[in-house]
Parts: C-alpha cells; sequence; structure tokens
C-alpha cells in the first residue's frame, strides 16, 4: 500500500455534467508517476478539497 501511495504524482477531481442522461456528478481520479490513472469514485456531492503542504527538517 505504502508503495502505491509514492507512485501518485497527481489526485484530481472532474465535474461531470451528462446532459444527455441528465446527471451531475464529480468523478476522483489518482494520476501515478508511470502514466496510470485510475478511477477512485464517484459522488453526487461536491467534495471539499484542502491542500496541505508538510516540511521535514
Amino acid at each position: 500500500m505504502k508503495k502505491n501511495q509514492q507512485n501518485i504524482s497527481e489526485i484530481r477531481v472532474e465535474e461531470v455534467h451528462d446532459h444527455e442522461d441528465g446527471k451531475h456528478f464529480y468523478r476522483i481520479y489518482f494520476y501515478y508517476k508511470s502514466g496510470k490513472i485510475k478511477i477512485m469514485g464517484e459522488s453526487k456531492i461536491k467534495p471539499i478539497l484542502a491542500r496541505y503542504v508538510s516540511n521535514i527538517y
């Protein structure tokens, strides 16, 4: 599990408006350094996003 966390380069949230099916939702992706993309989930509720930067001294 720890190895996979080290390979994640980005976490993205996409807002989707599907006008053909009348759907609106948010999709969460993990982007890995290898170029692999993994869809983690979908939600009807807008996720609360936070950014935290930690410095190791």
